[in-house]
């Protein structure tokens, strides 16, 4: 199946038909439990391999041809990884997440040398990784700096969506129409397009990009896009 799809998508997620579940490699280091995708398995729009480990990766990714790799480590990362050319090779044919028990600067350069496109933290929803997934096939590169739910003492696996709504993330509290042009703006849409399309300023076009930066705690438009995808709120 993984083949039929590479080969008609010439690895472009973008014209992948939708109803076919992503096939995702999962692979964590010896530190972390298997069972921590257990929360994956049976999520709509990924189909889950088994596990792998470190030692095997390269031959998984190679015999298993999956659309995307997700990586859980607690190590340093590339350390115990392998030879990092075979890791650039693969990575470069499959589009890859990172999880990592500590998010850094060296971390990030070290994944972005490895052609890994996302890095996020160990402590994640079902459905952010998920939508992280889709979201690095399709091209994205989707970082999210800091943990959804506070970081407790052990790291037990993926984690449901909160039903607290002091938890939810403040990507709740945008309007609709800042919803709108958010998701206009994931489109490529400059400010001055954003407003022919909606028939407003574009002053008020940049009054609303504005808003959503800052409820969304994003530091450019294309984090916001990012955030915006992990939070339900824009589609692949």
């Amino acid at each position: 199946m993984a083949d039929h799809r590479k080969h008609e998508t010439q690895g472009r997620a973008e014209t992948v038909r939708p109803l076919d579940p992503l096939l995702v490699l999962p692979c964590v280091d010896s530190t972390l439990p298997s069972s921590y995708f257990e929360g994956l398995r049976g999520a709509r729009g990924v189909d889950l391999l088994h596990v792998a480990l470190p030692s095997a990766l390269l031959f998984r990714a190679q015999s298993d041809n999956p659309d995307a790799i997700v990586i859980v480590t607690e190590e340093s990362f590339p350390a115990v990884w392998g030879s990092s050319s075979s890791l650039e090779e693969v990575f470069s044919d499959t589009p890859t997440v990172l999880l990592a028990g500590t998010l850094s600067a060296a971390i990030t350069r070290s994944a972005s040398r490895l052609k890994i496109r996302s890095v996020l933290p160990l402590v994640i929803t079902t459905h952010q990784l998920v939508a992280a997934i889709a979201a690095t096939v399709a091209g994205f590169a989707v970082n999210l700096p800091q943990p959804f739910f506070p970081v407790g003492d052990e790291i037990q696996g993926i984690r449901p969506e909160p039903s607290d709504p002091a938890q939810l993330s403040r990507a709740e509290h945008l309007t609709a129409r800042e919803v709108e042009v958010l998701r206009l703006v994931a489109l490529g849409q400059g400010n001055k397009e954003v407003a022919a399309q909606l028939k407003v300023s574009e002053h008020t076009v940049k009054f609303h990009v504005s808003s959503v930066l800052a409820k969304l705690g994003a530091r450019s438009r294309t984090e916001a896009v990012t955030i915006g995808i992990l939070r339900g709120l824009v589609a692949i």
